[in-house]
């Protein structure tokens, strides 16, 4: 979790000058944009990518930010001001923003549980986990943009509501309506979803 005033703190130093402060927020929040792009294009490299392009954007406007919100608030808007540039140019290119456009070939041979960044894709012997990990994936590349957005803010960067509705820029009760329904959208998702293990034992009883 993010310590707010420690960012406060950061941004100040580096606002006054001292570099080495927005390397410690680099560092402190380097993992939590990579976790949050990958979500939404399923792409390490394409991640790391933005994720070095947003924190680029912090450092050239620090000098004008002021502490109206915490800086993950303004961190992620700008994270999500990019993505939807990024949305919108491949748009006018006529591409589409779906699983298989953002990583590559359906025929590539590389799963999509092979692409979690390797500190939590399920070791290959575990098939029940990793066949969870790839239906949850799935399930959450269905839902309509702006649901996946709040959900992966909510649940995958432990942002609180109000934070979301700052960094979205909508009405609070706007983001606990697309909270709810992604979350009604994925448990009838996976309502169907068994294990291996279980689907096996199912069939040979």
């Amino acid at each position: 979790m993010s310590d707010p005033e420690r960012d406060l703190a950061l941004m100040r130093r580096f606002q006054a000058g001292d570099v080495d402060a927005f390397t410690e927020l680099y560092e402190a929040h380097l993992k939590g944009l990579l976790n949050f792009f990958f979500r939404l294009c399923w792409d390490r490299a394409l991640s790391e990518d933005f994720a070095q392009e947003v924190l680029l954007r912090v450092y050239k406007s620090a000098k004008n930010w002021q502490p109206t919100a915490r800086f993950t608030t303004f961190m992620y808007r700008i994270a999500r001001n990019y993505w939807i540039d990024h949305c919108r140019l491949l748009s006018t290119q006529k591409e589409n923003v779906s699983l298989n456009a953002s990583i590559g070939a359906a025929d590539s041979g590389v799963s999509l549980v092979d692409r979690l960044p390797d500190d939590i894709r399920p070791p290959e012997d575990d098939l029940d986990r990793r066949e969870l990990y790839g239906a949850i994936m799935k399930a959450l590349e269905q839902l309509p943009e702006d649901q996946r957005m709040v959900f992966i803010l909510s649940e995958i960067q432990e942002l609180k509501y109000n934070e979301i509705a700052e960094i979205m820029e909508v009405p609070l009760g706007t983001v606990k309506s697309r909270m709810h329904t992604a979350i009604a959208k994925l448990q009838e998702l996976l309502t169907d979803y068994r294990p291996l293990s279980q689907a096996g034992a199912a069939d040979n009883a």
